[in-house]
């Protein structure tokens, strides 16, 4: 069964149990793959995570059975999840701007999020760059903040972060002590309860005292790991961004792995020449992303 059918069966089971009774672990049990890999590829696939796409559905259904005007806003909100009318409204009107009375009484349009269906096989159209490489368990030590995927917040957080720091001196600061890997970026701390997760600009930790590193670095832990590693080329930050999506939409789905769950990191090497901006169409980043064996039935 390939990667598309097994992920159309899981998105179908999170449809037809959206009366309080869908489960995102069994639908990633569905989609063959781990909670954690399943949550990383279907919000960057999606832009959106399980859990929220699962609450908006669930809202989108309970707004078209308000407005049909057969059942009172009480039952509804027990039919699809909520234990109180109260804590649906405000769920309500946080999703479509108006009450469920208001819509009951068809005061105003009702913009609903449609099911997610799977038109295409998603498949790569071009070759991706990138090797396996074993690496004993190692130590970095980095500056963190905490974002999310939800709406694809990390993608503007993320690079304001470098910015800032690039231009308060932070940036410079570690890049003094940087080891074979260059300066990166790790993702890790994930919590699918809330779709957020850590990420810190980093080094390899060394012989230098944390002391000399910018104030606010914590130490992380890098279990030993096979890692795909690709290779990215061109103008920051778009091209680690979409070098990101095509690794989730093209590579994992026709590759015999998903994500191990341990940090994922991104690595700034050393340019050729070293003065090259990163701008530039020339400029290489990579991506180093831990891997297990997909379960086999």
């Amino acid at each position: 069964m390939d990667w598309t059918t097994r992920l159309t069966q899981a998105l179908d089971y999170l449809e037809d149990n959206l009366e309080g009774t869908a489960d995102i672990e069994k639908a990633a049990g569905l989609a063959n793959c781990s909670l954690f890999h399943f949550c990383r590829m279907f919000e960057v696939v999606f832009t959106v995570s399980p859990a929220e796409y699962l609450r908006r559905r669930r809202l989108s259904r309970a707004a078209l059975d308000i407005a049909a005007g057969r059942d009172k806003v009480i039952d509804v909100a027990l039919r699809y999840g909520w234990d109180s009318p109260e804590s649906f409204t405000k769920a309500f009107k946080r999703c479509f701007g108006i009450t469920p009375s208001e819509a009951k009484a068809g005061s105003a349009q009702l913009e609903i999020w449609p099911q997610i269906r799977l038109a295409v096989v998603l498949k790569g159209d071009r070759t991706m760059k990138y090797r396996i490489e074993e690496r004993a368990q190692a130590e970095f030590v980095g500056l963190p903040i905490r974002t999310t995927n939800t709406e694809n917040e990390n993608l503007k957080t993320i690079p304001r972060f470098w910015d800032t720091k690039g231009k308060d001196g932070t940036v410079g600061a570690m890049a003094r002590y940087c080891g074979k890997l260059g300066l990166l970026g790790v993702c890790y701390d994930y919590n699918p309860a809330d779709n957020s997760f850590a990420y810190a600009i980093a080094i390899e930790k060394g012989d230098f005292p944390m002391s000399a590193l910018p104030a606010g670095c914590e130490t992380i832990e890098v279990p030993a790991s096979v890692f795909a590693v690709f290779e990215s080329r061109g103008p920051m930050p778009g091209a680690i961004q979409k070098l990101w999506k095509d690794i989730y939409a093209d590579w994992f789905p026709s590759s015999d792995y998903e994500h191990a769950g341990t940090p994922d990191f991104e690595s700034y090497p050393e340019q050729d020449p070293p003065e090259l901006p990163d701008d530039s169409p020339e400029y290489r980043t990579e991506v180093w992303i831990p891997l297990k064996r997909k379960k086999m039935f």
